[in-house]
Order: C-alpha cells, then sequence, then structure tokens
C-alpha cells in the first residue's frame, strides 16, 4: 500500500508527511472520522472521478443508500469541513470535487499510522524477535501534592491510632405504644336480591 501512495513532485507519500507546516496541524474533522461512514466513502469514490454537480452526487446516493438529499448534503458538509473536497458555486449550482489537500491530509494520516504500527510493542515476525519501545523510556519521579507548601508524606495528618467508641444507648425497656386508632364501621343493610 506504501508503494502505490506517491507526491507529483516523485517524493515518497510519507516522506512529505514530514515536512508538517504548522498552519496544516489543526483540522477540524480527522480524515479517519470523515471516511467512516460508507456514505461519505461513496461521495469521495464518486468525486474522485471528478467534478460533480450537488445534484448529480445526491442522485447517484439516494438511490444507492435510500437517504434525502438532506442527508447527502450533511455528508457532503462533514467532507468539506474535513477539507477532504472542495465546493465552487456556479449561479444556483454547487460543483464539488475531491480537493487535492484532502488527499494529502489522507496520506498524512495513514503516514501517521504507519509510524505507530513500526512501533508498536510485542512480538515482531519479521525481524523474530521481541520489540518494546518503551522499555527505553526512564520514569521520572512522581510529581509532588497540591497544595501550599512541601509535601510530608502521604497521610502523616489525622490518622486514627485506634477506632473510635461509639456510646452504646442505656438498655431501658422500650416505651409501650399506644393502640392506633381504628375507625368503627358502619352496619351494613342487607341487599335485596
Amino acid at each position: 500500500m506504501r508503494d502505490e501512495l506517491h507526491i507529483p513532485d516523485g517524493r515518497d507519500a510519507c516522506d512529505a508527511c514530514d515536512e508538517d507546516d504548522a498552519g496544516d496541524l489543526f483540522h477540524a474533522v480527522h480524515p479517519y472520522e470523515a471516511l467512516g461512514h460508507p456514505i461519505r466513502r461513496r461521495i469521495v469514490d464518486i468525486l474522485a472521478s471528478g467534478e460533480h454537480s450537488a445534484g448529480e452526487v445526491a442522485a447517484l446516493v439516494t438511490v444507492e443508500f435510500r437517504i434525502s438529499r438532506t442527508a447527502v448534503s450533511k455528508h457532503l458538509r462533514i467532507l468539506r469541513d474535513a477539507r477532504l473536497i472542495d465546493v465552487r458555486a456556479e449561479e444556483q449550482w454547487r460543483w464539488y470535487r475531491l480537493a487535492p489537500e484532502g488527499v494529502r491530509l489522507i496520506e498524512e494520516a495513514w503516514c501517521d499510522l504507519r509510524e505507530k504500527l513500526d512501533q508498536a510493542i510485542g512480538w515482531d515476525a519479521d525481524r523474530g524477535c521481541e520489540r518494546d519501545p518503551l522499555a527505553a523510556v526512564t520514569r521520572s519521579r512522581t510529581t509532588a501534592r497540591k497544595g501550599v507548601g512541601l509535601h510530608r508524606g502521604a497521610g502523616s495528618r489525622g490518622r486514627q491510632k485506634a477506632p473510635p467508641e461509639i456510646p452504646l444507648p442505656p438498655e431501658e425497656p422500650l416505651p409501650a405504644m399506644e393502640p392506633t386508632f381504628v375507625f368503627p364501621r358502619e352496619p351494613r343493610e342487607p341487599r335485596d336480591s
């Protein structure tokens, strides 16, 4: 898969990912989130073939996925917020196309995933050995607790030496309960059958 990703000037996509601009680091929506829905992946497939109007995209997607044009519009907005597609207005039509910057964002996300995979912990079948990139990391001292002054030790203040004594109530007989008042019933008259 890495061999298929190329930048137009001939460099490898992962080499180009190392040259990140500071302004491009913030994205409203991550490319994986934007492409995480099958409808949005289909829209990107459609737009990869060229520029299409919103009506053309909606006509294809509504038939395939049986969703409304409003839902298609929301999916287009998510892709636009993720900067994967561009839109231009021409009179009353909106024309969408796959953005070159969007493809670069997908390639950067792929390169980040590749780097994480290369630094994975566990058995490496290719090398035939165990690897743990975190083994070389030294652990730092624990930080002091919050509060004024220096930390004097955990639990040095307010520690009880013995459990508290709970006074028991005196053993007096319980007071006799008075009977509750019950309303007397009036006698019923016999029914005529």
